[in-house]
């Protein structure tokens, strides 16, 4: 999903695979960055204006997930990659950073518990479970968020369980039952979210009409995003590698990102909305991936920058929710309520994303790599 498959730790902006979804990933990362910063498009801060339908990014990064992991994992899968050993990576490169959001989450959840907002059962509840990377469950408020002191993390918890599906049935997908399979999962989505079922709507008024996944009443929503759009990205690599389709041009992938962009940035009239949005989901994301995966940028400024947003992508997409909870809570309580806020804080965020990312992620990453070894 957001993190990138399999690059070296040592080298990070060095031996990448596929620039141009490094790049994609970033775009996207920061159009859910800027839904979020506070005051940046409402007062009170609410997830809506031009950027609406950044939560799509979601569905983005899983179908991108899907498709680098397939290159990187697949093949593995097929010469006897235990699911342990792949798991064990997986949480390699996505626990460091989601440890690091945690951590600087604790002095909200001690102060909801110091305010009398939770008690302290639920506190050590949220505490352990986010510590060992788990959904929290709240036994008293059926709608609460699986993830509360970081609501990021939804994603990377179905991330995460898609990728263990995958690495207990990886040798034995073939191309025809994953074409059956990823088929099923449009279907039900389409289907589910048309109808309302499983959580789809009942959040449309703040997290769009297939925001279903951060919640405990949406979760069945979060297993048909999840389900559908991993396994169309394994699917497309499928395609990629056995087509052996000519390089796309830079005006294809500035195509291709034009289109991405203009999809998550501003919303969709309410006519059209549920059919765009779904339209975009199946069928636009997955084209789109493959164009920019066959894209290769030439050396120079646009690589850089390229490899240089994909790196930036995970550490903002999963830090931003406590940079930007602090930032409000400060602005609120300094008496100051502007868009300036917003403004202000998003390079502040993202460039402390990537400080984490190079002097935290990257050197705790290399680590585990380490101390699991042999494990």
């Amino acid at each position: 999903m957001l993190a990138p498959a399999e690059q070296t730790v040592e080298a990070p902006l060095t031996e990448r695979t596929f620039v141009a979804l490094d790049g994609l990933r970033g775009v996207a990362a920061i159009m859910v960055a800027l839904r979020h910063a506070p005051f940046l498009w409402a007062i009170p801060a609410t997830p809506t204006g031009w950027m609406k339908n950044s939560y799509l990014a979601v569905d983005l990064f899983f179908v991108l997930s899907g498709f680098v992991l397939e290159h990187a994992y697949g093949r593995r899968f097929r010469e006897g990659m235990s699911p342990r050993s792949f798991m064990l990576a997986r949480l390699q490169r996505l626990y460091p950073l989601y440890a690091l959001a945690f951590i600087l989450a604790l002095p909200f959840l001690v102060g909801q518990l110091g305010e009398g907002v939770l008690d302290p059962a639920q506190a050590v509840i949220e505490f352990l479970c986010g510590a060992l990377m788990l959904p929290t469950p709240n036994f008293a408020y059926a709608k609460a968020d699986l993830y509360p002191l970081n609501f990021a993390a939804w994603s990377l918890f179905f991330e995460l369980s898609a990728n263990l599906l995958f690495a207990a049935f990886g040798r034995r997908l073939d191309t025809k039952f994953l074409i059956w399979f990823v088929g099923g999962f449009a279907i039900a989505l389409a289907v589910c979210a048309t109808a309302g079922w499983l959580g789809f709507g009942v959040e449309s008024d703040t997290r769009g009409v297939l925001g279903g996944g951060p919640s405990w009443e949406t979760f069945g929503a979060g297993v048909l995003r999840v389900g559908f759009s991993f396994f169309a990205g394994v699917l497309i690599y499928r395609f990629y590698d056995r087509m052996r389709l000519p390089p796309a041009s830079l005006g294809s992938a500035i195509a291709a990102f034009a289109i991405v962009t203009g999809i998550l940035a501003p919303g969709f009239s309410a006519a059209s909305d549920l059919a765009a949005t779904l339209f975009s989901v199946i069928v636009i994301f997955p084209l789109a991936i493959m164009t920019c995966a066959r894209f290769e940028p030439p050396k120079g400024v646009l690589k850089n920058t390229m490899q240089t947003l994909g790196l930036l992508s995970y550490g903002l997409y999963v830090l931003q929710g406590g940079m930007f909870y602090a930032v409000e809570f400060c602005a609120r309580h300094l008496g100051i309520q502007s868009v300036w806020i917003g403004l202000c804080a998003m390079p502040v965020v993202a460039a402390i994303a990537y400080a984490a990312t190079v002097f935290i992620d990257i050197p705790a990453r290399r680590w585990m790599k380490q101390a699991l070894k042999g494990f």
